[in-house]
């Protein structure tokens, strides 16, 4: 008798990476919200032109995009100040410690500032308390 190899293959899933625009899928902060980065992206949000922007989120001036360990998952898009203002503080913590930075992408693209996680990657859960008021900020904690 022949053994079969029984591992699939993975490969790209052809649903929910791109919305029915053609443009790239993007989740954004719901309460509460936990994610694992690979790493993250600081930009405006005119430099996202390939992604799916909300309509409610196109006058935000920079916002993240908090990509997931899991290369299938959606990037958590971020604009709110009270966890973007957490976000850049731990960034610079980690790039005084030798954190992967740099800049990405042509001005004429837009440019991101990216810092990537290649070990020891961070998992973030955003959140707010039950009956609070809707702009309440987010508490952001490092799992």
């Amino acid at each position: 008798m022949i053994a079969m190899n029984m591992v699939k293959k993975t490969k790209m899933p052809l649903f929910g990476q791109l919305t029915l625009t053609g443009e790239k899928a993007l989740d954004w902060v719901k309460n509460p919200t936990e994610i694992t980065a690979k790493f993250i992206w600081f930009c405006s949000v005119n430099s996202l032109t390939e992604w799916n922007v909300p309509e409610w989120a196109k006058d935000k001036g920079i916002v993240a995009l908090i990509f997931p360990t899991n290369e299938w998952g959606n990037p958590v898009f971020v604009t709110q100040n009270s966890i973007l203002k957490v976000l850049e503080s731990m960034c610079a913590d980690w790039e005084s410690k030798g954190a992967l930075c740099q800049v990405i992408g042509t001005k004429a693209q837009g440019q991101k500032t990216q810092i990537m996680f290649e070990e020891n990657e961070p998992t973030f859960k955003f959140s707010r308390p039950e009956n609070c008021k809707t702009y309440d900020p987010y508490i952001v904690e490092v799992l």
